[in-house]
């Protein structure tokens, strides 16, 4: 009885003495597997985290001054461009169209389909020979980053405008709804005008 016990305590011995340096190692290098790949997702994910806080900074800079297009000062075609701080920067560039031109794309792109509401000579509300409706096309570009790394958001959208009602007024002129040189500007913002 003595031999048997001493060959089960010799088996459990050998099993219970831990692990060889080859299961370590094999351990260790599935843990850096591991470690390595999640690193790399948590970089990912807090790089899209950066990218979708800076895209919604530039379209709420984007939407503040888009929404003062027109409000107070007379919109009128041209470039302007200034800072909303430190690290966004916009572009803006103001069009005159056409509205005939609209309209016929858009009937165009409707078929068939008729619309209620029409733009310049066709307006109902100024058939009786009143101030024609004007049409603008703005741009705007925000800008934000670096030169080498530097990142754009493009917004784009139309303003329809009476037209400038004191321009033969001369001395007026600039007085009201705004003058001539005005550009829209960012609350804050500056013109380079």
């Amino acid at each position: 009885m003595n031999a048997s016990c001493r060959r089960r305590s010799g088996s459990v011995a050998r099993r219970a003495r831990g692990f060889t340096l080859l299961e370590m190692i094999a351990a260790f290098v599935i843990f850096a597997i591991a470690v390595g790949a999640l690193m790399q997702i948590l970089t990912m994910s807090l790089k899209d985290t950066r990218r979708s806080l800076d895209e919604t900074r530039a379209a709420l800079w984007a939407q503040s001054l888009l929404d003062n297009v027109g409000i107070g000062e007379r919109v009128e075609a041209g470039s302007s461009r200034g800072e909303f701080d430190r690290t966004y920067r916009w572009e803006m560039d103001v069009e005159q169209i056409d509205p005939q031109l609209v309209e016929s794309q858009a009937t165009t792109a409707l078929g068939s389909l008729t619309t209620s509401a029409q733009v310049g000579n066709g307006d109902p509300m100024m058939a009786g020979g009143g101030p024609q409706m004007e049409l603008y096309h703005v741009e705007l570009r925000v800008l934000w980053g670096g030169r080498d790394s530097g990142r754009v958001a493009r917004f784009s959208t139309l303003r329809l405008a009476l037209p400038d009602l004191n321009a033969g007024l001369g001395s007026q002129r600039g007085q009201g709804f705004g003058g001539a040189g005005s550009r829209p500007r960012a609350p804050g913002g500056k013109d380079d005008s």
